[in-house]
């Protein structure tokens, strides 16, 4: 079994997160909370790093406004729905974050990137 030169972050959303979704879509909260918790994470391949720890101020320095954006696209195009003064303290507070610092690749073909 090979492992891959990269970490894991596993994103869910918060409930600022499910909060602005629902105000976004006009939908009820309660709704829009069991269609996000019921959801698969979005999983993100980072590259490894000595700071391999969540909560540790520089792990997602060069990689948060990146994803916070990313995970805003996936409710919204419209970037005027989106939170103005977006930081890393707000991106913290708006998902649950997980680290896996071992991945392993099982697959026997060779991995694609798509755009």
């Amino acid at each position: 079994m090979k492992t891959l030169n990269r970490f894991a972050l596993i994103l869910r959303p918060g409930e600022a997160y499910i909060e602005w979704a629902a105000k976004v879509a006009e939908e009820p909260v309660e709704e829009v909370r069991q269609d996000l918790w019921g959801a698969e994470p979005s999983v993100y391949l980072l590259p490894e790093s000595k700071a391999a720890n969540i909560g540790n101020p520089t792990f997602l320095k060069a990689h948060w406004r990146a994803i916070f954006k990313e995970e805003l696209e996936g409710w919204s195009q419209d970037e005027g729905d989106w939170p103005q003064g977006r930081t890393e303290v707000m991106f913290r507070a708006w998902f649950r974050l997980d680290l896996a610092t071992l991945v392993f690749e099982r697959g026997k073909d060779p991995i694609k990137l798509e755009e």
